[in-house]
């Protein structure tokens, strides 16, 4: 009996290092908007698939050199359970985002977030442009300040689908 105390211990705080090493991931705080052609998008969206949402506007350099990367993203993930949600933040008005998401022929939802309520959940920033992926259960896995490595995203997107 005293020998199987320690091993108990022992296994017992093997257990708690284990559970502290698994990764959590936080859930997408509740979020509704329309897109451009009037559809709901919400959290039952990201539901299957892995998604990246993009928090964007028309007149942001940094928004407008991503952007041709994004869109062969969409082109290189067609098919899969991947999907990118563009959500444009009001500093444009909605008129710019839809001719720039027309003229772009972008291939991908865009939302408009008007009063930012969306944005201001998903991010805790106002840097832009700034991207949040997400796993198939609607968990945040990564937030991109800025341009992400797209090398490395499109590993974790890979990881992300054999899952």
């Amino acid at each position: 009996m005293k020998k199987l105390l320690p091993l108990l211990a022992v296994a017992f705080l093997g257990i708690l290092v284990a559970i502290a090493l698994i990764p959590r991931h936080d859930s997408a705080p509740p979020f509704s908007l329309p897109d451009l052609n009037g559809n709901t998008i919400d959290n039952n969206t990201l539901q299957g698939k892995v998604s990246l949402m993009n928090f964007w506007f028309p007149s942001c350099p940094g928004c407008v050199s991503e952007m041709p990367k994004l869109i062969r993203t969409a082109h290189d993930y067609q098919g899969k359970d991947f999907q990118i949600l563009a959500v444009a933040v009001p500093v444009d008005a909605l008129p710019i985002v839809q001719e720039y998401a027309t003229q772009k022929q972008l291939p991908f939802t865009v939302m408009f977030d008007g009063d930012k309520t969306v944005t201001r959940s998903f991010v805790k920033t106002d840097l832009y442009p700034t991207s949040v992926l997400l796993n198939k259960r609607g968990e945040i896995i990564n937030v991109f300040v800025g341009e992400p490595d797209f090398g490395q995203l499109y590993r974790t997107i890979d990881e992300e689908l054999a899952k």
